[in-house]
């Protein structure tokens, strides 16, 4: 799953010091004070990059059964850099407006609009299922 990094819409709004375009709307400001947490098992590679793994018949004790029987239970889903740095903040602990400044503290222009890209990223992995807040 890797971010393109063109951003798209998000919920804006302005919260925790972190400046963001658009009105501070209640769901602006409780998407920003989200803390996500991560819901599937992970490996981090020795270049720093992580690898989800994604259960490949569901989390189930039948599935779980199932997918070792085909030798290969999981998906392996690769995360660039950036997504990987996303990944790893989603302790469950740190809120949404501190990913987004620690993002752009490590690396700077590449990731701007860091706003967008953050939210455009957790949205997609709050679809797929990885993450929960």
């Amino acid at each position: 799953m890797r971010d393109s990094g063109t951003g798209a819409g998000y919920a804006g709004g302005k919260s925790g010091g972190t400046s963001f375009a658009g009105a501070a709307s209640p769901d602006a400001v409780a998407f920003w004070n989200a803390r996500p947490r991560r819901c599937l098992d992970w490996r981090e590679l020795d270049d720093g990059r992580c690898i989800v793994l994604r259960p490949r018949l569901g989390e189930g004790r039948i599935g779980r059964w199932l997918a070792s029987k085909l030798g290969n239970p999981c998906y392996r889903i690769r995360l660039d850099d950036v997504g990987s740095f996303i990944w790893r903040a989603c302790d469950g602990e740190t809120p949404l407006t501190e990913i987004a400044g620690r993002l752009r503290a490590g690396f700077g222009e590449r990731v701007e609009p860091a706003e967008e890209r953050l939210a455009r990223f957790i949205q997609s992995m709050l679809r797929s299922r990885m993450i929960s807040v």
